[in-house]
């Protein structure tokens, strides 16, 4: 609404702006607490941040976990955190017996024993994508479906089919390779870069970290047929921890520090107890605008407010603000692939981390019957499908 001044001139209500205007200003407010001071100025405005978040939820799902089943080698259920119960079935694109190694997208990443990958949507009515076949000299032992590790993708191969790279981490000693969609081969990089455990692609660069601290970065956009210069941050200091890379809602750049509890009779030579996570340090990331370089590795105890997935999944964030179910700053997590394969004892390490007390809890009982099947994964949706789901 607008009113007329005492020069008789129209002044503009700022509290009754319209909405599509507030929801302009709400897009361009990147700080959570700030979008909710915003809708504390007016009812009207609060009516507006409630739609803003309304619709921002349609198309930021949270991520849902995908369960394996007794009774079939091809299907899993999706569990979701709002809902706290199953919400759907899947057709896997594989059987049990082809390992999944990644999600990202929606997209699943399957091996089989003669290491050919293939990556599979089954959300949507689209073929199955198979990567170029893998270079098995490249392998130092007896090939076997563990050794493709993990599998990252740059954009989602469905809005982008002539535009994506492809990211995987390879072998005992997880190397890097990389495959650009139309190319017919894929490109390793130098066998003295190994000991990789995640991968992002932030802004015109990709970075690689590794086994605690170990951090690199490259950039893809130059030439296409031969391996990528590497700028090395900071060098491999071998440790039981695993490192992940999480771009937060605000666009920063995390290292999350995973640390195992891994409890051996060294007598006998058996393990008497499941590895379990008993720790997670976040450090932020500072970078040089301009050249990318890391400028400052700092440890921080909050990863921008976000909620955060990990495992054997492409590393997610979710503002708190389209996940009120969870909390700010905590992390869920999923077993994921130590060595050459994960706990004996099934898929038991799983829980939520809260950074601000340091304290760990439950979203899901594992089920002893799950023992022998499949860890669980997180998969995220297209968010069109939230609805589909939820219903």
């Amino acid at each position: 609404m607008s009113q007329v001044g005492a020069r008789g001139k129209f002044e503009l209500d700022w509290e009754y702006l319209p909405e599509s205007c507030l929801f302009i200003v709400l897009e361009k407010i990147h700080i959570p607490i700030s979008q909710v001071q915003f809708g504390a100025v007016s009812r009207h405005w609060h009516s507006v941040f409630n739609t803003f978040l309304d619709y921002r939820r349609q198309i930021n799902p949270v991520p849902l976990l995908l369960i394996p089943s007794k009774k079939s080698t091809t299907k899993r259920k999706l569990y979701s955190l709002q809902a706290k119960s199953k919400v759907s079935e899947i057709e896997f694109p594989k059987p049990y017996t082809w390992r999944c190694c990644g999600s990202c997208y929606g997209w699943l990443a399957t091996v089989d024993d003669s290491l050919i990958i293939t990556l599979s949507n089954p959300f949507e009515k689209v073929s199955s994508i198979n990567l170029p076949r893998f270079d098995l000299l490249r392998i130092e032992y007896t090939p076997c479906q563990n050794q493709i590790s993990k599998v990252f993708l740059s954009d989602d191969p469905l809005f982008h089919p002539d535009n994506y790279v492809v990211i995987i981490i390879y072998c005992v000693v997880n190397r890097l390779a990389i495959h650009k969609s139309g190319q017919k081969n894929w490109i390793y990089i130098d066998k003295d870069q190994d000991h990789f455990t995640d991968v992002i692609f932030h802004k015109s660069l990709v970075y690689a970290a590794g086994n605690l601290s170990h951090l690199v970065s490259f950039d893809l956009n130059g030439e296409t047929s031969r391996p990528p210069k590497l700028k090395v941050f900071v060098r491999p200091n071998f440790s039981t921890n695993r490192s992940y890379l999480v771009k937060s809602s605000m666009e920063n750049l995390y290292s999350i520090h995973r640390y195992r509890n891994l409890d051996y009779d060294l007598e006998d030579d058996e393990i008497d107890t499941p590895d379990t996570t008993d720790m997670f340090k976040v450090f932020k990331l500072v970078l040089d605008d301009e050249s990318g370089e890391l400028v400052e590795k700092r440890k921080v105890n909050h990863i921008d407010g976000d909620i955060v997935f990990l495992g054997d999944n492409q590393s997610l964030s979710v503002s708190a603000l389209d996940f009120p179910q969870g909390q700010p700053n905590s992390i869920y997590f999923t077993d994921d692939i130590f060595e050459l394969g994960y706990s004996l004892f099934g898929p038991q390490d799983i829980g939520i981390f809260h950074l601000k007390d340091k304290s760990f809890e439950k979203y899901y009982q594992f089920k002893s019957s799950h023992k022998d099947l499949p860890p669980y994964i997180w998969i995220l949706p297209h968010g069109r499908l939230k609805s589909t789901l939820s219903n």
